[in-house]
C-alpha cells in the first residue's frame, strides 16, 4: 500500500491522491513516468521530492520517518511493511494507586511474543521493553495508554508510527467497544472471559495483588486476550481499507494481510499465567 500512497507532500491529501489514482497512476513508478501535467508544477516537485524521501526511508527500514511523511490518518498503510516488529499494546488502570499513574498492567505483544508487565512487579521495565518496536497499534491508544504511559514514564518516546484501531475500525464500518467489535467479527474469547469489563478488572487487580492466585491469572488472562486480538483486527481493518479504495487498478495491485489467529500465541500466554 505504502508504494500507491501520494499523501505524503504538504497539501497533498486524499482528494489530490484520488486524482492521481483515476488518472491512472498507481503507484510511485507511474507518477515519475508521467510525462506530468496531472498536478500543478509546484506540487508535482514537492510530491517528486517527498517520493524520494520515502523510498529511501523504505530502503533504510525507517518507519519513523515515513510516519513524518504521512499523515497520522493514513500511518496504517504502514501494516504490511512494518506490522512484523510493531508492538500489539493495552494497559489496565486501577483506582487502588501502585504508581506509575495507576497502571496496574502493560500487555505487549511483538515478534517475541505476549508479555505482562505488571504493579508492583516489573512496570519499570515498560521502555526496556518497548526497544526495537517499530511502530504502535493500541485501540484508543491515542486518547488513553499512551498520555497515561507518556506520564508514567516520562523518558519514553513512542514510536511515530501509531496506528489506533478504534478511528481505523470505526472508518472501515465497526464503531463501539473492542469487545464489541469483536464479538460483530466472530472473534470469541474463552466463556469465562466473556462479559468482563473495566470494574471487574479493578476487583480482580486488587483481589490478585491480596494473594487471589486464580484472580491474578484471571487478570491478566484478560488483557493478554486484549492484546493478542488486536493483532487480528489491525490485519481486519488494514484489509477492509483496502477493499474500500475505489480505483480498481490500485485496489487490485495492493496485496491484503493474512489474519492472525489466536492459537499462535495461546502457549505463551498460558507460561506466563502459569508464572504468576
Amino acid at each position: 500500500m505504502i508504494q500507491s500512497t501520494f499523501q505524503l507532500a504538504p497539501g497533498l491529501r486524499a482528494a489530490r491522491e484520488q486524482r492521481l489514482w483515476e488518472a491512472g497512476i498507481a503507484c510511485w513508478d507511474d507518477f515519475l513516468a508521467a510525462p506530468g501535467g496531472v498536478l500543478p508544477a509546484c506540487a508535482e516537485r514537492g510530491l517528486r521530492g517527498a517520493i524520494a524521501a520515502a523510498r529511501a526511508a523504505v530502503a533504510a527500514r525507517d518507519p519513523d520517518e515515513l510516519a513524518t511523511l504521512l499523515p497520522s490518518t493514513e500511518h496504517w498503510r504502514l501494516l504490511p511493511a512494518f506490522g512484523a516488529d510493531a508492538a500489539y499494546l493495552d494497559i489496565e488502570v486501577s483506582d487502588d494507586v501502585v504508581g506509575f499513574e495507576s497502571i496496574s498492567a502493560i500487555g505487549i505483544c511483538d515478534a517475541r511474543g505476549p508479555r505482562l508487565l505488571l504493579g508492583g512487579r516489573d512496570l519499570r521495565d515498560f521502555p526496556a521493553a518497548m526497544r526495537g518496536c517499530s511502530m504502535l497499534v493500541t485501540f484508543n491508544g491515542l486518547s488513553f495508554d499512551v498520555p497515561i504511559l507518556r506520564r508514567a514514564f516520562p523518558d519514553w518516546q513512542p514510536p511515530r508510527c501509531h496506528v489506533d484501531l478504534r478511528h481505523l475500525l470505526r472508518r472501515a464500518g465497526w464503531d463501539g467497544g473492542l469487545k464489541a467489535i469483536e464479538r460483530a467479527l466472530g472473534l470469541r474469547r474463552p466463556d469465562h472471559l466473556d462479559g468482563i469489563g473495566a470494574w471487574d478488572t479493578c476487583w480482580l487487580w486488587r483481589r490478585g495483588r491480596d494473594g487471589d492466585q486464580a484472580a491474578l491469572r484471571r487478570f491478566a488472562e484478560y488483557n493478554l486476550y486484549d492484546v493478542i486480538g488486536l493483532r487480528s483486527l489491525a490485519a481486519i481493518a488494514y484489509n477492509a481499507l483496502v477493499e474500500a479504495i475505489e480505483v480498481a487498478a490500485v485496489r487490485e495491485a495492493v496485496p491484503r494481510l493474512s489474519v492472525p489467529g489466536r492459537g499462535d500465541v495461546l502457549y505463551d500466554v498460558s507460561k506466563i499465567l502459569l508464572a504468576l
